[in-house]
């Protein structure tokens, strides 16, 4: 990078994205607020020459008007105030009342050597601020995190799309900061391995140490004491989180609240371990074994004792057409009106899109979800590359780790055609998410991906996964020419993003840190078709629904709330029969605490 002669890197600012969609943030820069700087006898050559920069750069009452430059000018550090119409916005604590601290800005250029350079029709990302932006939360959503984070034992559930998975995340990363000094503090797990998988965490019967967890809970302790990290988990938990709790049977809650009791000495229920518990009751139940009576864990003789308050969220983020939503609550407790069950009638039409991505399909079995994909691939032409992932942990029995690792949404072999139409599976930014939707338009590798040599590069915003993820991350050298998927992804405006998909990791990870089982993959999946009970927690655009094929209570609702819209969603053989909602849930329901906004 050049030099000028005050010492300062130049940076670069390009015009040349076209993309409507491009980040703005790409052509600003984080001003990061510059620490006082010690008292010096002495100033070195460098430091007079940042000194004479302050000092010029205070001297500037009125600021002359800056010539206005072609888009293919470079921006020195010596243009400090760009031509804007619009006065900047920059973060609190700059200084000078008018935002603009001349000493701090002058400070950053000297400190700044990166410059920002956009090879043809390729955008690369920049580095994450230090300071990543708020996840907004509701009044009632903020009511609850400050109840969790004083020390409160709760359960909050809502509709599908109130947040529940944004909120859970936010408890997380409040209560671990709480207790940073014992990385084992919060302990994350859930009643399902795929919904621990999605939340970073473990099954509830892996972090208890009780396996199937079918003796009484003092033989069950008795077995734990046996098993040291067990044992010791219990011990230093100060907080346990348990997801989807609703497929949780009552028994167990029992069981591990007395074992809790047991191992720890006291007689509070968990003994004294602070509870977060949250999940939707009117989706999917409890698997019950030689018994057609379901107990939820609010049926649990200690449920009011380990719980001290109760939420419902309803607020819906998810849906933003308020008849949708009226008819999705109707769904929800099992009692629809007869201008619901018309609407409903009426989304059996075809949907054509012009992008040339079609709905995700849902079905009540994985059989179905697979046969599906299969014949959508087998319909391409174009060459089949496979991926195959790379699992490791530090559970040694085969079979118990390929039954953690079928939990996971990143698969073991991924075969993708170009044109395949496939769905991001991890949160990358704020427009890259899980459930993100795409098609593969060619591959390539991280060598040459964005380069004169990557001549069918595609026009608009190209990323890499590792430049979103971590920006001083290198390509994989272990597979150097390997060729990746470049998936142009569909964005929530309406835009494209495409982005080089390169392998990401996935884990089951103990409170201590401990991995017990790992993959690396790719994180993406075919998305033509997917399971209902795999869709628990998805948000999707587009959604294709075959009611005809659901056998279990809940799974209609659970289908037609991952939808956004009436718009994108396709509703086949509609049968008001097939809507049902446990009437125990229903009751309980009625009983939880709401917050005003």
């Amino acid at each position: 990078m050049s030099k000028t002669q005050s010492g300062l890197g130049t940076i670069k600012r390009d015009w040349s994205i076209t993309s409507v969609n491009a980040p703005k943030s790409s052509q600003e820069i984080p001003w990061d607020p510059t620490p006082p700087k010690p008292v010096q006898p002495e100033l070195s050559g460098k430091e007079k020459r940042l000194r004479d920069i302050q000092n010029a750069l205070s001297a500037r009452s009125t600021p002359a008007v800056a010539q206005q430059k072609r888009p293919s000018d470079s921006f020195d550090a010596s243009d400090a105030v760009p031509p804007a119409k619009k006065k900047r916005q920059l973060p609190p604590g700059y200084g000078d009342d008018d935002g603009y601290d001349p000493a701090a800005r002058a400070a950053h250029f000297a400190s700044s050597s990166r410059s920002s350079a956009l090879a043809k029709s390729t955008y690369t990302a920049p580095p994450p601020s230090k300071k990543m932006a708020s996840v907004f939360l509701s009044q009632e959503q903020n009511q609850i995190l400050k109840l969790a984070q004083e020390g409160k034992s709760l359960f909050y559930t809502g509709s599908a799309g109130t947040g529940k998975s944004v909120l859970l995340r936010e408890i997380i990363k409040t209560l671990r900061k709480k207790h940073i000094k014992a990385t084992d503090a919060v302990a994350i797990t859930a009643s399902t391995g795929i919904a621990a998988c999605n939340i970073g965490g473990v099954t509830i019967h892996s972090f208890a140490g009780i396996g199937l967890g079918i003796e009484d809970a003092e033989e069950l302790a008795r077995k734990i004491r046996k098993n040291k990290k067990a044992s010791s988990r219990w011990m230093r938990t100060k907080v346990l989180i348990i997801d989807e709790v609703s497929m949780l049977d009552g028994d167990l809650f029992d069981k591990l609240s007395r074992i809790g009791s047991i191992l720890r000495k006291s007689i509070q229920p968990f003994g004294g371990i602070q509870l977060i518990v949250t999940g939707d009751f009117f989706q999917l139940p409890p698997v019950t074994k030689g018994s057609s009576s379901v107990k939820f864990a609010f049926e649990a003789d200690l449920w009011k004792q380990a719980i001290a308050r109760t939420f419902n969220l309803t607020k819906v983020f998810r849906q933003h057409d308020q008849e949708f939503v009226n008819m999705l609550n109707e769904m929800r407790f099992g009692k629809l009106s007869d201008k619901s069950v018309n609407k409903f009638r009426t989304l059996s039409r075809p949907i054509y899109y012009d992008d040339g991505l079609g709905p995700t399909e849902l079905f009540p079995r994985r059989e179905d979800v697979d046969r599906s994909n299969r014949e959508r691939m087998n319909r391409l032409t174009t060459p089949m590359r496979t991926f195959r992932a790379t699992d490791g942990g530090t559970i040694q029995d085969v079979n118990q780790r390929d039954k953690v690792l079928a939990n996971f949404m990143a698969v073991p072999e991924l075969s993708l055609r170009e044109d395949a139409q496939v769905m991001l599976i991890k949160n990358l930014d704020e427009t890259l998410v899980n459930g993100s939707m795409g098609r593969v338009v060619r591959f390539c590798d991280a060598a040459t991906y964005g380069t004169d040599r990557d001549i069918d590069g595609a026009e608009g915003q190209v990323d890499t996964l590792n430049s979103i993820a971590n920006p001083a991350k290198k390509p994989p050298s272990s597979n150097p020419g390997m060729q990746y998927p470049v998936v142009e992804f569909m964005l929530p405006n309406g835009g494209k993003r495409t982005l080089l998909v390169q392998p990401d990791s996935f884990k089951v990870e103990l409170p201590t840190g401990e991995v017990q089982a790992s993959r690396t993959q790719l994180p993406l999946i075919l998305a033509w078709a997917m399971s209902i009970h795999k869709s628990q927690g998805q948000t999707l655009d587009r959604v294709k629904v075959d009611l005809g094929k659901v056998f279990e209570k809940g799974q209609a609702y659970v289908a037609l709330s991952r939808a956004t819209s009436l718009e994108g969603l396709q509703v086949l053989n509609f049968d008001r029969a097939k809507v049902q909602a446990h009437p125990k849930v229903a009751e309980w329901s009625a009983t939880l605490e709401t917050v005003c906004e």
